[in-house]
């Protein structure tokens, strides 16, 4: 009974942002991919984590995915080709935003 309410809070959280301009800031990340010739992006909050601790890089990191999946279509990916397809966005994907995420927690750990 309560699941439906939590998983419902957790997606507001996450596609709340996208209604705000994304900024190069702390507080949001845009998640980029192209998949089948089209560009996608989602905004992930980062504002509500510390980065300094691993914890909150791993929820980070979680969202990311999460976003993915959303940008890449993870769900219409049932079909060989489509999986490829799925593969050749999530991957690149993928790595601009980890790359993206570690020098946010470089900066935050520096500090």
């Amino acid at each position: 009974m309560l699941k439906k309410p939590l998983m419902g809070a957790a997606l507001v959280a996450l596609l709340l942002p996208m209604a705000a301009p994304a900024r190069s800031g702390g507080n949001v990340m845009l998640v980029t991919g192209e998949y089948r010739g089209v560009t996608r992006s989602v905004t992930v909050a980062l504002a509500d984590l510390n980065l300094r601790h691993d914890r909150a890089v791993d929820r980070a990191a979680s969202r990311i995915r999460y976003a993915l999946k959303q940008v890449c279509e993870i769900n219409s990916a049932r079909e060989l080709y489509e999986k490829r397809d799925y593969k050749a966005c999530y991957d690149p994907a993928m790595d601009s935003a980890r790359s993206d995420l570690d020098k946010r927690i470089a900066t935050a750990r520096a500090t």
